[in-house]
């Protein structure tokens, strides 16, 4: 368990008054990473330094995980969706297998992790056997330069998609290209695999990438009537403005609540300006620039933020809280 993953007597405080009493008693995390250390023994320090959410959180047991969960929702139930960590120096099997071994031994459901050089049926027979509830690509199996310009069909290959469009299973993308969700390969591609494999039901990682609202706005508008045929997931995104269109703008019965955890485990909140964001963080982490020391101390949990922003947003519309929190992730990673 990280060490620097500290309760204090405010973050009770927040959860207390924000949190306890508005979240739903039972909800599901649809984007949490579970490995353990040697599955990422051959990922390079230089990496890890070179990507801020990596070092901030790169390993997560199903133990730690448990630990994380009582202490940040004691009076709630958490189910999860266990996604392996799908880099390319990992080591993929044996993170697969982890992933499976949860699914068989505990009340999980998983994804599995597909490189591009995987055949289609080494895929389907690892993928039946460990009764995954999804497919988890990943643009590091192309290149392992954040935001790379390559295709989707790059590290999913068009033999893969057609797998799971016979498996009639989900598949959770994490957009490629530094231009995100509205980026114009990015939405002729996301076009494609809609019209080619309409079985697949298709999850769209952190609102595309989209943690800006420009980024979010553009996107959906270059969707047009596509974004009915896809779902997303809110792991990492705090942006209200980002929330707010997507309640406005989407079928509440296509978002799914995720955290991205290990990563999202620190103090902090984040700012917005000219389409990037910026991460204020309590921890000390090398990328952390201490923008506002005077304010640190105060900082709650990233995560408490983001569903008290959700909250504050749904409002009383329990009916909606019920199917982001817990219903469509149920409904999308159904179990094999």
């Amino acid at each position: 368990m990280y060490d620097y993953f500290k309760q204090y007597p405010h973050d009770v405080v927040f959860y207390e008054k924000w949190i306890k009493d508005r979240l739903p008693q039972s909800f599901v995390d649809a984007h949490a990473h579970f490995n353990l250390p040697e599955h990422v023994s051959n990922v390079s320090a230089e990496a890890i330094a070179g990507d801020w959410a990596l070092e901030s959180g790169l390993l997560m047991s199903i133990e730690d995980s448990d630990t994380y969960l009582q202490t940040l929702f004691p009076d709630q139930s958490v189910f999860r969706i266990c996604l392996p960590w799908p880099l390319r120096d990992a080591d993929t099997v044996a993170n697969n297998q982890y992933i499976a071994n949860l699914i068989q031994e505990h009340d999980v459901r998983g994804l599995f992790t597909v490189r591009p050089e995987y055949s289609r049926d080494s895929i389907e027979e690892a993928f039946v056997a460990g009764h995954f509830s999804g497919f988890k690509p990943y643009p590091y199996m192309a290149s392992t330069t954040k935001g790379a310009d390559v295709s989707i069909f790059d590290f999913m290959t068009h033999e893969q998609f057609k797998l799971a469009n016979e498996l009639k299973t989900a598949i959770l993308l994490h957009l490629p290209r530094r231009g995100r969700l509205p980026d114009p390969d990015n939405i002729a591609e996301i076009h494609l695999i809609l019209d080619r494999y309409p079985d697949i039901k298709l999850v769209v990682a952190h609102f595309g990438r989209s943690f800006c609202i420009e980024h979010f706005e553009k996107g959906l508008e270059k969707l047009g009537s596509d974004v009915q045929g896809l779902y997303f997931d809110t792991a990492a995104v705090l942006n209200p403005r980002v929330f707010d269109m997507a309640f406005n703008k989407l079928d509440h019965r296509r978002i799914l609540f995720g955290t991205d955890f290990p990563i999202m485990l620190w103090h902090g909140k984040r700012e917005w300006s000219d389409g990037q964001y910026h991460n204020l963080v309590r921890e000390e982490f090398s990328w952390n620039r201490h923008p506002y020391p005077d304010q640190e101390k105060d900082y709650t949990f990233y995560v408490y933020e983001q569903i008290k922003t959700i909250l504050d947003l749904l409002g009383s519309d329990e009916q909606s809280k019920q199917a982001i929190f817990k219903e469509n992730a149920l409904n999308v990673y159904d179990q094999r």
